[in-house]
């Protein structure tokens, strides 16, 4: 009996040691619990990004400006204007006197100031001064001068057609085109001298040209 016994104890120590090892065998590869240490995502591409977040490789979008640096483009903007503008009113001189000493180029030079006369008004139309304060009183002036000055150049251009039809006298006394000339060239100084006085604040904060009303 003792033997028995003792074979059954040595039968009873075999079988849990093959449990617990039986228990210990390694899992197959790739049964890993997902909170298993060492995880990793599968390889690809990067996942989208969530609904309303950019990716921060993405450029950013353009800043909107400042107000003020609003405000100086659109006063740049309005000192090129004014810039071409001068430069017509001093040819618009000369031609005139071409024209009265019944020179052809008087007239065409007359002619060219016109349409660029025009063209600037348009310009001025466009301008945008919202930026700029009282920028709407400036540009209405702008706008006001630039017009008397537009009819007042078709004027001189009607009276100077006559003068190289062939018929030139060189005089302008009672001519209506030429008078008409003159009082809107009238005009226009007034709504110039109204536009210098309040461009010169703005000229002076962005350093700009002081444009006189006799330089525009």
């Amino acid at each position: 009996m003792p033997l028995l016994t003792g074979l059954a104890a040595v039968s009873l120590v075999a079988a849990v040691s093959w449990w617990a090892v039986a228990g210990r065998a390694p899992a197959p590869a790739g049964t890993a619990g997902a909170g298993q240490a060492g995880a990793s995502e599968p390889a690809g591409d990067a996942l989208p990004p969530a609904a309303g977040e950019t990716p921060s490789a993405w450029p950013p979008a353009d800043p909107t400006p400042s107000p003020g640096a609003a405000a100086e483009q659109q006063a740049g903007a309005l000192n090129d204007l004014l810039s071409s503008s001068s430069s017509a009113r001093t040819s618009l001189s000369e031609a005139i006197e071409r024209a009265r000493r019944c020179e052809r180029r008087g007239r065409d030079t007359i002619q060219d100031i016109t349409d660029r006369r025009r063209g600037q008004l348009t310009d001025a139309r466009a301008l945008d001064v919202t930026a700029l304060e009282g920028g709407t009183e400036l540009k209405d002036a702008l706008v006001d001068a630039l017009s008397a000055s537009y009819e007042a150049d078709a004027a001189f251009l009607a009276w100077a057609r006559r003068q190289s039809g062939g018929n030139c006298t060189g005089s302008t006394a009672g001519d209506r085109d030429f008078r008409r000339g003159i009082d809107r060239s009238e005009d226009a100084q007034a709504a110039k001298v109204r536009f210098s006085e309040m461009w010169r604040s703005i000229a002076t904060k962005y350093d700009l040209t002081a444009w006189k009303p006799d330089h525009i």
